[in-house]
């Protein structure tokens, strides 16, 4: 049975060094999985470390606090290349089991693309309980780099990307992605559109801007199937053989 995770953003983990828990994390630790000294656990940073620890004390029932020896600490590069999926966004719940899948795929940013055919534009508060989904997901999944959630951007302005960075279109008038063109690169952008589709305006903007459409699957997509799908697809592709 793998040890409980928990999450401390930021924190440097030391080999050593004995931490104090409190709050939330602390609670469910021992209130909710009822772990107690001596146990096992493994703690997140969120930016690439991941430590191994004991609990060496267990607070009061009015205290939600315990205090945990880390003894190794892992530290990880960051996934390279970078894999990013800036797709619209669903409606209702499919959103946040969208987040969750490309946590656990390994995309590195979602940010929700705006498009002429856009329903859904997630506002503050809603980005916000995405980050708090990444970050569930993150311990869910063991990585070690928490996935980002940006903040929305125009079909446009999406379609701009700074030198040794690939911008990839889903659209099923595409070529299949396994098909495309292999080139080095450090980072991918995978656009994926609304339920409508793209218009036959944003598909001429992608190609006139030299942007590669790809094909995803056989069949027509939801967004949330799409950008994970698109997603490990990408990954298994090595990012289209990127360097």
């Amino acid at each position: 049975m793998a040890a409980h995770r928990i999450f401390l953003p930021f924190q440097v983990l030391e080999p050593g060094v004995t931490l104090s828990v409190s709050g939330d994390e602390a609670q469910h630790a021992t209130r909710v999985k009822r772990l107690a000294q001596g146990d096992a656990i493994e703690v997140l940073n969120g930016a690439g470390q991941i430590a191994s620890g004991i609990i060496e004390r267990v607070g009061t029932r009015k205290e939600h606090r315990l205090d945990l020896r880390i003894e190794g600490v892992e530290s990880h590069p960051q996934p390279s290349p970078r894999i990013e999926v800036w797709s619209a966004a669903p409606k209702g719940t499919r959103l946040e089991e969208m987040i969750e899948g490309l946590s656990q795929t390994g995309c590195v940013l979602w940010r929700a693309l705006i498009c002429e055919r856009t329903i859904v534009e997630p506002r503050e508060g809603k980005l916000a309980r995405l980050e708090r989904i990444a970050v569930e997901s993150a311990k869910q999944c063991g990585r070690a780099w928490t996935m980002r959630i940006g903040e929305p951007v125009a079909f446009g302005d999406a379609l701009v990307a700074p030198d040794g960075e690939r911008v990839l279109v889903a659209d099923a008038t595409g070529v299949h992605v396994r098909e495309v063109p292999r080139s080095a690169c450090r980072s991918v952008r995978l656009l994926v559109g609304p339920e409508g589709g793209l218009s036959p305006a944003e598909i001429g903007a992608a190609e006139a801007a030299g942007i590669e459409v790809v094909r995803l699957g056989p069949h027509i997509m939801r967004i949330e199937t799409a950008a994970v799908v698109g997603c490990a697809t990408l990954v298994q592709l090595g990012a289209i053989e990127s360097v």
